[in-house]
This record gives structure tokens, C-alpha cells and sequence, in this order.
């Protein structure tokens, strides 16, 4: 285990070629430690503000990371080893580090990931359970974020399947906590299916709004294709759609996630939405514009192989990537 390297993936303000200029620099923890933001500046060759930076504070939290590592055996790789999913080396922004429990050969497989809502109808939950089985038995690994809602469903149909190592969750945050705390079983289940549980965030590292985000897009980044299966304006799987376009991705929707009661569930999300943000959230870009663009809308998982047997560029993608940038304009305010 690399102290240096578990200290170097916890900073946030760097880049991924900026942490490996600082690794060439200096070879310990300890030498971390020392150094100031004018330090890190100079050997990164870029002037840092506004960077929050306590080298001694980073030490004492890498030990803790360490124990805890040590203690629910998580284990980790570093960007370039063999082992680092393929996929996710292909993006500008991939992990430093990736922490894992669990099989991490289920990402050398093809992947899909599956993503949605947290408030899903009956039609959508039944509907991720057949594609997700379908997809597991077909020797897909289905990747999601173990939220509430479409996640779960993910999962569970890809374990019930009975397919080895078939679900992988990626969490927004240090992989010794679970989130949400009600899918310990869940995640065990994974585990011990011969899954994976993974982060790119240091154990001990608490989820926080702002790492959701950045979890969506590793989820996008892990797998060829991208899947959603119900998502109002606004949703974090419609930001998941939009990483899976900036990453070259396929992305599909199912059809499920436009029934009527999907719909009126869609339409009350948003209607929260605007009344938590007094009104003045302009939630413009949905699922409908995606498929108007020429994004596919499949209703089961044969539907969803014939589409990504199409060959590259057959959709629309040149509309789909200017709602991309408007839609990620307007969901991040």
C-alpha cells in the first residue's frame, strides 16, 4: 500500500497529470506533508487559489484511510496499472486511484450502466429487473450507483440472474461507508455474488452533493453504453446522459420511463423542484428532447443489442451534444 499515492487521489484540486507531475517530485507521504500551495503551484506549473490545503491534516488522513483499508479490505489501483478499467482510462478526468471491494475483472467484461430516478413507478421498477436480468445473463456487467429507485432495481436484477460478478455500484464517497445506509444488505448481496463496490474517494471521504455529480460521470465513463430508464428534468441520471456524450458513449432510453405514470411522477418531481428553488429553476432540457435528437428508445434488452450493434454514428449524435451543453447549462443553474 502507497501512502503517497492514497494522499495524492484525496486532493481534489488537482488534475490527474497534475498528481502524477507532483509524484515524479517527491517520493513519500511525509514529504507531502511539508509542502505549501506555493510549493504545489510551482511543481504543477500552475498558480493554485482559492485551494484549501493542509499537508499535515492530509497525512493524518491517509492513516485513517490506511486502517481503514486494512480493516474491511478495501483494496486500490492506481491509473496506468493493468488492472484500471479500460474504459475509464479513455476520459480527461479519470481517477487518480480507484477503491474497490469485491472482483474488480467484473469491469474488464462489457459493461452497461443503468441509471434513473430515486421516485420510480411500478412499471420502471419492473421494467430495470427484466433488462438488467437480461443484460447479466447476456455477460454484461451492469454498472449503477446504488442510489434508491432505478439503482437498486439495477442491482437486484442483475443479481437475480444468478450470473457471478454481474453488478458493479459506483459510490460518492469512501467505499467503508455505505450510501444510502438502508443498502448494506444490498451491497453484501453484490459482494458476495462475486460483484464489485468501488470509488475513486479515499475511505473515510463523506458523500457530499457535489461528488454525486462527479460519481455520475464514472458511471457513464465505465461502460460503452448508458441506459435510462426513468428521469425527470433535472435528475442526476440526465447529468449521467450528458457525461456518457462527452465520453463518445452510446445512450438509450426505455421506454418505460414514458408511461403515464412515470410521466405525472416526472411532472411532480420537477413541480418540488421549482418550489424548493422558489420558482426560478428552468428545467428546459428532458428525456423527450434526447430522443427528438435521435437518442434510441428501446423497450427491452433485444432492442437494446440491435441498437448498439448500429455502427457508430448512426444516431444524431451532433444534436444530441448540443442539448448536452444546453441541458447541462441549465441543470446546473
Amino acid at each position: 500500500m502507497d501512502f503517497l499515492d492514497i494522499g495524492l487521489a484525496s486532493i481534489g484540486f488537482l488534475t490527474l497529470h497534475e498528481k502524477f507531475l507532483l509524484k515524479k517530485n517527491i517520493d513519500t507521504l511525509e514529504q507531502l506533508a511539508v509542502l505549501s500551495i506555493e510549493d504545489i503551484s510551482r511543481i504543477v506549473g500552475r498558480n493554485i487559489r482559492r485551494a484549501i490545503w493542509d499537508g499535515r491534516e492530509t497525512a493524518v488522513q491517509v492513516q485513517k484511510s490506511a486502517t481503514l483499508m486494512e480493516k474491511q479490505r478495501i483494496c486500490a489501483i492506481r491509473y496506468g496499472s493493468e488492472a484500471y478499467p479500460a474504459l475509464l482510462k479513455e476520459i480527461p478526468d479519470a481517477p487518480y486511484m480507484f477503491f474497490y471491494r469485491g472482483d474488480m475483472q467484473v469491469l474488464a467484461k462489457n459493461c452497461v450502466s443503468v441509471v434513473g430516478t430515486r421516485n420510480i413507478c411500478q412499471e420502471c421498477a419492473q421494467a430495470t429487473l427484466a433488462f438488467t436480468k437480461s443484460a447479466a445473463m447476456d455477460g454484461l456487467t451492469v454498472v449503477s450507483g446504488n442510489a434508491n429507485g432505478i439503482d437498486a432495481f439495477a442491482h437486484r436484477g442483475a443479481l437475480s440472474s444468478g450470473v457471478s460478478g454481474s453488478t458493479a455500484a459506483i459510490l460518492p464517497c469512501g467505499i467503508d461507508t455505505i450510501v444510502p445506509v438502508g443498502h448494506k444488505v444490498l451491497v453484501q448481496k453484490i459482494l458476495e455474488a462475486g460483484g464489485l463496490l468501488a470509488s475513486e474517494y479515499i475511505p473515510g471521504c463523506p458523500a457530499e452533493a457535489w461528488r454525486f455529480v462527479q460519481r455520475n460521470r464514472i458511471i457513464a465513463a465505465l461502460s460503452a453504453a448508458t441506459v435510462v430508464m426513468q428521469a425527470p428534468p433535472g435528475s442526476g441520471a440526465l447529468i449521467t446522459a450528458s457525461f456518457a456524450l462527452d465520453y463518445n458513449r452510446e445512450l438509450l432510453f426505455h421506454q418505460s420511463g414514458f408511461c403515464k405514470a412515470a410521466l405525472r411522477i416526472n411532472e411532480d418531481t420537477v413541480a418540488k423542484l421549482k418550489l424548493r428553488k422558489g420558482g426560478e429553476k428552468k428545467l428546459k432540457i428532458d428525456s423527450g428532447h434526447y430522443l427528438e435528437a435521435g437518442a434510441p428508445l428501446i423497450s427491452d434488452y433485444a432492442e437494446f443489442k440491435a441498437a448498439c450493434a448500429d455502427a457508430p454514428g448512426t444516431h444524431t449524435y451532433s444534436k444530441i451534444r448540443t442539448l448536452r451543453v444546453r441541458g447541462r447549462e441549465e441543470q446546473n443553474g
